[in-house]
């Protein structure tokens, strides 16, 4: 992103900021939150989900009137899922629009570049979407991660085939992001504590868009299951290049779904599993999760998945810890954070952060059960559950 560009974009910002203000009085200015998000480049289908749900958020908050009554403001930037442009809208937004804090990025590499420059500054992050543990490794101060670590994905998908087949071989395909890098960890570390076996491992490159000889040299291993982990439509690609080989859709297990992706797979995908923290097809959704379901439907014509509702949650939480503070001063915010016990309003999943601001870790897998691609629409049972205590296994030393 050019200098020139980002400017423009918090400008409009500003505007509509200030109109904002005008409508709460001129003593409400408004409390800005640097919302740095992917809504260009390779990670584009996850950060414009990301702030669907956030912008459903600030609108309810702000409706309700706001915080501390001041307005909540999102000033949000495209990182064009670029690292570089990400710390550079960091930096811009912190420098020059002074907010209270950093949210927005659902691609982990972008969010350890924020990371970086987050902890240097004490600069306040919540990351709303972004699994890679590191994000939240031993020593860390100022940032907090709503989404449970990718190594306990990892973890998780192995337990689950422990119980579907005990002995079974396990094929992992993934693309050489952090994000998959750490899932595929988290399989391989459990995978001999559960018996299973990982009869291939095929790593592609970013922005890989084709998985024809790879999937042939999967089939030729003969997995009982297979680990499809890619990015965007490159994962919709793997799906269906596996089925068109003849594997079945309950041999596939994605280690995470969201609508946009889900329905990509297409109809024949129907059996097939995937990894989810919210889904609409839930029955702990609370009254709250309905309303937002509802909403979000009407607005944009698909139910939401988890990556709405965490990016919806962070909005909550913010205002739940600026509320906990009593100001909007850094410090403060950061401490509220660090001791806040509340849960999320959509699913009364509880939210805590441990010493480094690192959450509970858990983790449904749903299978397929039916899917109307033109009304983009699906229908999903939960097949396996699993909560589990961190310490269960070394995340922050599988990953670096």
């Amino acid at each position: 992103m050019e200098v020139r560009h980002l400017k423009i974009m918090l400008a409009g910002a500003a505007v509509v900021a200030l109109a904002a203000g005008t409508a709460w009085g001129e003593a409400a200015d408004p409390i800005k939150v640097g919302f740095v998000t992917e809504l260009t480049g390779p990670w584009s289908f996850s950060g414009s989900s990301c702030e669907a749900g956030m912008r459903l958020a600030e609108a309810r908050i702000n409706g309700a009137g706001g915080v501390l009554k001041r307005p909540l403001k999102f000033l949000v930037v495209d990182n064009q899922t670029n690292p570089t442009q990400a710390v550079a809208a960091a930096r811009s937004l912190d420098t020059q629009e002074k907010v209270l804090l950093l949210s927005g990025p659902t691609s982990s590499d972008n969010a350890l570049a924020m990371y970086g420059y987050a902890e240097q500054n004490q600069l306040p992050f919540l990351v709303p979407v972004a699994a890679f543990p590191q994000l939240t490794k031993p020593g860390t101060q100022w940032t907090f991660r709503l989404e449970p670590d990718a190594v306990g994905w990892g973890y998780a998908i192995a337990k689950f085939i422990e119980q579907k087949k005990p002995g079974a071989k396990v094929a992992l395909m993934y693309s050489d992001f952090a994000l998959m890098r750490a899932i595929a960890a988290g399989v391989k570390y459990q995978a001999p504590l559960s018996k299973l076996s990982v009869s291939a491992e095929i790593i592609f490159p970013q922005g890989s868009s084709d998985a024809t000889i790879q999937a042939t040299q999967v089939r030729a291993s003969n997995p009982d299951f297979i680990v499809p982990i890619g990015a965007g439509g490159f994962d919709n690609t793997i799906a269906n290049q596996l089925l068109d080989l003849g594997f079945k859709p309950d041999q596939i297990i994605h280690p995470f779904g969201f609508t946009t992706n889900i329905i990509g797979w297409g109809k024949r995908s129907v059996g097939s599993y995937f990894g989810t923290f919210f889904d609409a097809n839930l029955d702990t959704v609370t009254p709250e999760g309905r309303e937002f379901i509802k909403d979000f439907q009407a607005k944009f014509n698909r139910p939401p998945s988890y990556i709405e509702n965490f990016c919806y949650t962070t909005a909550y939480v913010i205002k739940e810890a600026i509320e906990k503070a009593g100001t909007a001063d850094r410090a403060k915010f950061r401490d509220a954070l660090r001791a806040l016990k509340t849960k999320e309003g959509t699913s009364n999943v509880p939210i805590e952060f441990d010493k480094n601001g690192a959450r509970k870790e858990y983790i449904y897998y749903m299978q397929l059960t039916d899917m109307d691609v033109a009304k983009k629409e699906y229908k999903a049972k939960k097949a396996f559950y699993l909560e589990w205590a961190p310490e269960v296994i070394p995340v922050y030393d599988l990953v670096k």
